[in-house]
């Protein structure tokens, strides 16, 4: 029996140089990535937080299908290319291209390398190759091309309307979360939930930090549950059903964090100026 050719590891590596005014964070491992996050609120209204999110050549990583209640959010790529998935539908990006190409010939179908993400659409992205590369994603006989900077390192900016703090907090309290030491200093009650929820601990405050910095994640995909009769109705009940479930979930993590003193975000998660900011929109 033939062997299976090993993945390559991912090589995360921030950029040189950085974004103005952000610090980079790097994750390793399979779906290796570096977020490059504001570590101040601007200074003037015309200007745009921006987080940069670099992912290497070999990342599986994905932002996950979510959607935004509270924040129109926009994507560009920069460099590489990407899928994503919005409205049910696929696209994939090319940089080089200038715009969206096709999965079977990978011409250019459209210009235009800004993707608007309106509230409550479901939307996930990354890296084209290695979502173009599954056996079976277009059908096994199915021939595909590979846009020509697919083996590139991708950059995408993310920035919302409104142009508020939430994107930057989010980032930097979620990889506070995962970057954590087990050591660190918590309340006797929070010690106690720890050890109750055991390896759950960790996305139990993922959900809360979901739930108040509007990254609401669908935790079960249920397109195609109706009847194909029911057209956009049957999609509508769908997704009313997807939200629904979200809500109740992180209500749920939501309401046991308050008991237990977790909040989203903590002032040893986030940079100081950000920190203060959001205190005083906090009074």
């Amino acid at each position: 029996m033939a062997r299976t050719k090993p993945r390559p590891n991912p090589k995360p590596v921030p950029l040189h140089p950085l974004p103005p005014d952000t610090e980079a964070v790097v994750r390793s491992g399979p779906e290796a990535v570096v977020y490059h996050i504001p570590v101040s609120p601007t200074s003037s209204e015309s200007t745009i937080l921006k987080t940069t999110i670099a992912l290497p050549r070999h990342s599986r990583w994905t932002s996950g299908l979510h959607f935004h209640a509270t924040h129109t959010e926009y994507l560009r790529l920069l460099k590489g290319s990407i899928f994503v998935e919005l409205y049910g539908e696929l696209h994939i990006l090319s940089a080089q291209a200038g715009g969206t190409v096709s999965v079977r010939t990978g011409e250019l179908l459209e210009r235009g390398l800004v993707v608007k993400v309106e509230q409550y659409a479901r939307h996930n992205w990354g890296r084209a190759k290695e979502y173009m590369h599954r056996p079976g994603r277009f059908g096994f006989h199915t021939r595909v091309e590979y846009p020509k900077d697919s083996e590139d390192e991708v950059v995408v900016e993310e920035w919302t309307d409104p142009a508020d703090i939430s994107k930057p907090l989010f980032f930097w309290n979620l990889n506070g979360v995962i970057n954590a030491s087990t050591d660190a200093s918590v309340s006797t009650t929070q010690k106690i939930a720890r050890k109750l929820l055991g390896n759950f601990w960790i996305p139990f405050q993922f959900f809360i930090i979901f739930w108040e910095l509007d990254n609401w994640p669908v935790f079960v995909r249920l397109h195609g549950l109706m009847p194909p009769k029911m057209g956009d109705f049957g999609a509508y009940i769908e997704h009313l059903a997807e939200y629904a479930m979200t809500w109740v979930v992180l209500l749920i993590a939501k309401s046991f964090g308050s008991i237990l003193g977790v909040h989203a975000v903590a002032q040893e998660r986030t940079p100081p100026d950000l920190w203060e900011n959001f205190k005083r929109s906090r009074l």
